[in-house]
């Protein structure tokens, strides 16, 4: 199988700061990706991020691969949420972020863990897929009162039901994929809240990478973004 190709993004867009934060890295026979979104309506959105992905970046640094990727990505997003917690507490704030990450085999064996409503995505000729968001908008089309498709640019996307940071305890949803011979996504609400999946998909499959990343930052703030935009794009 070939190597895996993968191009990270992250722009301020019309922000005044940049508070999403990213970490992409081969190390050995693994690539471990992070985005984390820190919560603009809250006090130090961009330091919530940056702690949620210094525990990403702490699983590659360490190499402990030893271990299953569930456990390291669940004990990451744990220690996140309560080093963001003693944060707040301490400088008496309010700061939060989302959080999706991955670790990815050299073989295509993909462990994906997510709280929040960044996503990853998989995606292949046959289809795309990605995470449940911990959302309002996510609750409304579970309970059959929203129709998925409804939901795009939905007035209340911004609510979420989950956050690091305001819990007592964070456990992320985990995934368990096989992405050899397809695109792998991680961004932020900035990107994927303002391009439809089915132009995602397009352009993943069309484009390498980093052109990818590229037109998916452009095509979000072409459909109405204004918020900071995230993407880690790999293909398998």
């Amino acid at each position: 199988m070939g190597e895996p190709v993968f191009f990270a993004l992250s722009e301020r867009n019309q922000r005044q700061k940049n508070e999403d934060a990213l970490y992409a890295a081969r190390v050995e026979d693994y690539a471990v990706f992070g985005v984390a979104d820190g919560l603009g309506g809250h006090a130090h959105g961009e330091v919530a991020a940056g702690k949620a992905i210094a525990e990403i970046r702490q699983i590659a640094t360490s190499r402990i691969f030893s271990g299953r990727p569930s456990d390291l990505l669940s004990r990451a997003f744990d220690v996140a949420n309560h080093r963001i917690a003693t944060y707040n507490q301490e400088h008496r704030v309010n700061s939060a972020t989302t959080l999706v990450a991955a670790i990815v085999h050299v073989h295509g064996r993909c462990t994906i863990a997510n709280y929040g409503d960044c996503r990853a995505y998989v995606i292949g000729k046959d289809g795309i897929w990605h995470t449940r968001d911990h959302s309002f908008v996510q609750q409304l089309i579970e309970s059959g009162m929203l129709k998925e498709e409804d939901s795009f640019r939905h007035p209340h996307s911004n609510i979420l039901t989950q956050a690091l940071g305001l819990d007592l305890r964070a456990f992320p949803d985990i995934y368990e994929r096989d992405v050899k011979g397809k695109v792998l996504i991680l961004s932020s609400d900035g990107m994927h809240d303002f391009v439809r999946p089915e132009r995602i998909r397009e352009i993943a499959l069309r484009h390498d990478p980093a052109e990818a990343a590229e037109l998916l930052v452009r095509e979000a703030v072409a459909g109405g973004s204004t918020d900071n935009i995230t993407v880690i794009l790999s293909r398998w």
